[in-house]
This record gives C-alpha cells, sequence and structure tokens, in this order.
C-alpha cells in the first residue's frame, strides 16, 4: 500500500486533464450527430455516437461562424478538435474546430429524410405549381453576381428576346448560404415592383457543395412564393430539393433562360405566318361572296326586293368578315406589342399596311351599316318623345304631386287641406287642397 501514489481530488482531477489534453490535443473523430442545441450565446452543443458510445461535443460561437458546414441532426460528419476536460466536474468534451461530412452516403441519407418530411406537407404537389408566364416584363435572378452563371443567363435571354433583369447577388454554397437564398426569395416577393419570375441558379459541383439547395429554408421560401420560381441547379444530372418544391425545374441555368423567355425568331416567323393566313383567309372569303352573288344575279326576277334582302345580306357579312379581321388584327397587335426586339420595319410595315387597308375597306361598309341603324334610332327617339309628359304639359295639361312627390292620379288620393304641387310646362305652384268633390 505505501507504495501507492497519493493524490488529492485536485491533484488527480489537474493531472488526468493534463494527460488527456497533451495525447488527444488535434484528433479526428467520425460519428453521427444527434441532441443537438444551439445556445443563445451562439455557442453549438451536441453529441457524436456511433453504435456503442456517445461523446460530449462542443463550437464555440467564434469557431461556429466560419465554419462551411453546420452540424445538423442525424448527419454523420468528421469533426477536428481537441478533447478537453472541466476539472471541478471531472467532464470531458471533444472542442471541436472544422467538420466535413463523412462521404456522399451521410449527404444522401439526410436529404432523403427531408425529402420524405417535405413530401407529406405537400411540397412537392403539382396541382399547386404556378405557371410561367409568357412574356415576363421583369426577371428575378438569384445567384452569384460574378462568375459564368450570371453572364451566359443574360447573354442567352438578350439573344432570345431582351427582358429586364433584377439580380438579387448571394453565395452559393458555404454556411450562411440556404439562409441568403431564402432571405433572396422572400425579398423579391415583398418588393413593390416585382418580377414576373424567378430563376433560383447555380453551376455544377459536388453534393456537398449543393447542400444549400436541399436546405429546408429554401424549400419553404419557395413553398411560400406568390412569383413562380424556376429552379435551375447545377449539370442536367443534378436533382435537388429545389427542383422539386419549384414550379419547375430547368436542367441547367441557361436552359432556364430558354425556358423563361420565347424565342424572337420563332415570333417573327408566327408573326409572319399570321399575316399570310389572314390575307388567304379574307381573299378566299371575298371570292366565295362574290361567286355567291354572280350566281343570284341571273335568277332576280323582283328586282327591288331582292336587290333589298341582297344588301342587307352583305352587310350580315360584312359584320362577319370584320369579326374574322378583329380577331386576327388582335392576334398581330398582340404579338408586336410583345415583340420587344429591333425587328426591320419595313417588313413589319408591309404586313401592317395591308391588315389597315382591309380594315378601312370593309369599315366602308360597316359604317352604311350604322348610318341607317343610327337613322331607325333616331325615328324611335321621336317616337317616345312624343309620348312624353313633356309634350302634354305643352298642350295645356297639369301634373299633381303630393308633397312626397308622388304622383296623384286621382281624387281619392286628395286629402283636405294637403298641400301639393302643380306643375306647367313653364313651371309648379305649391297649393292647398281647399274642398275635395268626389264624382257621384
Amino acid at each position: 500500500m505505501s507504495n501507492i501514489p497519493e493524490y488529492s481530488v485536485s491533484e488527480l482531477s489537474f493531472s488526468i486533464k493534463k494527460s488527456l489534453e497533451t495525447k488527444f490535443n488535434r484528433v479526428r473523430v467520425r460519428g453521427e450527430v444527434s441532441g443537438l442545441t444551439k445556445a443563445k450565446s451562439g455557442h453549438l452543443y451536441f453529441n457524436l455516437k456511433d453504435e456503442d458510445a456517445l461523446l460530449s461535443s462542443i463550437i464555440w460561437r467564434g469557431k461556429a461562424l466560419y465554419l462551411d458546414v453546420l452540424p445538423e441532426e442525424g448527419l454523420e460528419i468528421l469533426a477536428i478538435g481537441k478533447v478537453s476536460t472541466y476539472s471541478p466536474r471531472s467532464n470531458y468534451n471533444f472542442i471541436v474546430d472544422t467538420i466535413k461530412i463523412a462521404g456522399e452516403g451521410a449527404i444522401l441519407k439526410v436529404i432523403e429524410d427531408r425529402k420524405k418530411k417535405l413530401k407529406k406537407l405537400g411540397y412537392f404537389e403539382n396541382s399547386i405549381k404556378k405557371k410561367l408566364p409568357k412574356f415576363p416584363k421583369a426577371i428575378g435572378i438569384i445567384t452569384s453576381s460574378s462568375g459564368v452563371v450570371i453572364e451566359d443567363m443574360k447573354k442567352k435571354i438578350k439573344e432570345r428576346l431582351p427582358s429586364k433583369i433584377l439580380l438579387w447577388p448571394v453565395s452559393v454554397q458555404g454556411q450562411f448560404a440556404d439562409q441568403e437564398i431564402s432571405d433572396a426569395i422572400n425579398g423579391f416577393n415583398q418588393r413593390d415592383y416585382k418580377p414576373d419570375v424567378l430563376i433560383i441558379a447555380r453551376g455544377g459541383g459536388s453534393l456537398e457543395d449543393l447542400l444549400a439547395f436541399n436546405s429546408e429554408k429554401v424549400a419553404e421560401a419557395i413553398f411560400e412564393s406568390k412569383i413562380p420560381v424556376i429552379s435551375a441547379v447545377g449539370h442536367e444530372t443534378d436533382f435537388s430539393i429545389s427542383d422539386l418544391v419549384s414550379d419547375i425545374r430547368a436542367s441547367t441555368p441557361t436552359a432556364a433562360a430558354d425556358l423563361v423567355v420565347p424565342d424572337r425568331n420563332e415570333l417573327l416567323k408566327k408573326l409572319n405566318n399570321l399575316a399570310s393566313i389572314y390575307d388567304t383567309a379574307i381573299e378566299n372569303h371575298l371570292n366565295m361572296k362574290q361567286y355567291r352573288l354572280d350566281s343570284s344575279s341571273g335568277k332576280i326576277l323582283n328586282p327591288d326586293s331582292l336587290i333589298k334582302n341582297l344588301n342587307l345580306k352583305i352587310l350580315n357579312e360584312y359584320s362577319k368578315i370584320k369579326n374574322y379581321f378583329d380577331n386576327y388584327f388582335r392576334n398581330f397587335e398582340h404579338l408586336v406589342k410583345n415583340l420587344n426586339i429591333i425587328y426591320p420595319k419595313n417588313k413589319l410595315e408591309n404586313n401592317k399596311n395591308k391588315i389597315l387597308n382591309l380594315n378601312k375597306f370593309f369599315l366602308k361598309g360597316i359604317n352604311g351599316l350604322l348610318d341607317k341603324k343610327s337613322i331607325l334610332i333616331k325615328n324611335q327617339i321621336k317616337i317616345l318623345q312624343s309620348s312624353s309628359h313633356e309634350r302634354w304639359l305643352e298642350k295645356g295639361f297639369v301634373l299633381i304631386k303630393d308633397d312626397n312627390n308622388r304622383l296623384i292620379k286621382n281624387v281619392k288620393s286628395i286629402k283636405k287641406n294637403e298641400d301639393i304641387l302643380i306643375y306647367f310646362k313653364d313651371g309648379k305652384a305649391n297649393a292647398k287642397v281647399v274642398n275635395v268633390f268626389k264624382k257621384i
């Protein structure tokens, strides 16, 4: 017994602390995060566990602010740090400096669990997907302000159909990326001048690089957005949670630019085809009506009545042709207004002048019909005016009303000493009923 060293409690605790911290001053530990807690101070407390043991771990606030990846519940990580003890209580903790995810398998597990959760909440339902606008006036893009992604998208949109681009620059990877992206989506939705569509974009990268686009924060922001959202993350083979929640998924950022605006060359083709179809349709319609009119001219027996009927038919056909014309003209004008591009003026003016000349021709016939209708309406107005009470007053008749402005039609409606109003053609007079004589 005399050979066994003797220590005070403090001495032994200090000796253990010194031994542990010396031997385990810099170690790497693999384990699954559990019991994660973030203190108000900003420190992170959690356990690293495997099948047989738990290791109490801490990340101090000063380190947590600069980590590329933060610990998440259930995530398997490789943590680098040192073992330290708290002598008064003989506790030891693993003080973490750096975190790396322990392979893609660990990331995939977290993402799959998150997908199941969000699917149950209805985030992926097709029935709630919003449609993209055909001709967006303003496009909101959420991505890094530098790099090939934004430049390629700007170039592509300019080539297809120039539109206003509103860039909200964000980090597309790292600890704060998911918060910045979700803030950008919410920010665009809260602006007075909102874009018509949003694109969330970044280039390709590893599964760890794309973690921000598999975040619940980003998924929630997309789900709550009132503005349609296109997710354009990574390469064609990359799929993220943002792709599943968004209203439409683009295989690449450049593909998103193809989706968001139409191709001006295709619009020009449609415009020319529309003008050609319109010209042919009008010409065929007029030829058919002229043929019928010529065929009928040899069969006229009663010229006056038949000519009158033919005039009515022609006016009716003018109306039909005018409606036919207006439908094509509206489509034509719609394409021209939305075609915010430099287009050879001579071709555009030729097509437009053709339609305007045809319009004048048909309007001449329509105006003749309107003149006849106008004369008919004026005659009806004269008939109505001849029956108005003003005409009766001019003939010497009067109107009598009580003090509630109700018309007195018979003597039964009058009471003795009642105040009445008598209306003449040139004014009115107040009177009081002295006597009432009823017809016997």
